[in-house]
């Protein structure tokens, strides 16, 4: 990793880095099997889906082989201003990852293949739909910015402080293999996370006693396994009231999503 930081005077600083990263695929993504029910849009009932290793033989007649580890570079640059009790920092990113492991779609099973996963160990093969594997067929580029902005003043007889944060993240897959990955795979890959989010948080203390309220938003996303894309769009509030008796003693209550904002339903 190679970073800098270069303050032009008090108030405006710049900043930059790149580095190089690798993650080593777990033991339970190389070796482990495993089945799950889950809800099978296409005919609209509960089947038995298994997860099986990538060597196994089965899985190599699809494409599966043994994992290697992943390899990033990660490249970002920024700024800072700080004017008083107001600062606000901006920070723009690029993450480029080789070789990404993630499970591959679902293969449906022939009469043969359940019977080859039954001898290899497989013992609930037997009722098995279909099944995937992990595999390290795709690179992605993820590009996005950072915004934190705060603002710290003596407000209403106390401490008020003033934090608002906003994310910008996109990524897009630059490589896969078609032949393990298909289009719902790939863009749960791309759009999976909502592209945009944001929150502004408030808090005012008084002595032992701090309230806090948040608010936030996020953009839509899409879920695979629903083969739906949810809107996003809706207000989320919280609130927190905590009492400080002495140092090492403190009292908190609080809600997440006080107003019970959810998504749309699945149709």
């Amino acid at each position: 990793k190679v970073a800098t930081n270069y303050r032009f005077n008090e108030s405006f600083a710049v900043r930059g880095s790149w580095s190089t990263g690798f993650r080593a695929p777990t033991p339970g993504q190389s070796n482990a099997s495993n089945v799950t029910t889950q809800f099978d849009t296409a005919i609209g009932e509960l089947v038995n889906q298994g997860t099986i290793p990538p060597t196994n033989p089965v899985a190599q007649l699809r494409g599966g082989e043994a994992l290697e580890p992943e390899e990033s570079q990660n490249y970002s640059v920024g700024a800072i201003f700080e004017m008083g009790s107001f600062s606000l920092t901006a920070d723009y990113y690029i993450i480029e990852v080789d070789d990404r492991i993630a499970v591959s779609q679902d293969f449906e099973l022939t009469p043969e293949e359940v019977e080859a996963l039954v001898e290899s160990g497989v013992t609930r093969a037997a009722n098995l739909q279909s099944f995937r594997f992990f595999t390290n067929d795709f690179d992605t580029e993820t590009k996005g910015i950072d915004v934190v902005a705060t603002y710290d003043a003596e407000l209403f007889g106390g401490s008020s402080s003033l934090s608002l944060a906003f994310n910008n993240n996109k990524t897009e897959v630059t490589r896969f293999n078609p032949d393990t990955l298909n289009a719902s795979r790939i863009r749960q890959l791309e759009e999976g996370l909502p592209e945009n989010r944001w929150s502004l948080t408030g808090t005012q203390t008084w002595g032992p006693l701090r309230v806090l309220g948040r608010v936030s938003q996020y953009d839509g996303w899409y879920d695979n396994d629903d083969g739906y894309y949810y809107d996003g769009g809706d207000f989320v509030f919280d609130a927190e009231v905590a009492y400080t008796v002495r140092d090492a003693l403190t009292f908190v209550l609080g809600a997440q999503n006080i107003f019970d904002e959810f998504p749309e339903e699945n149709p």
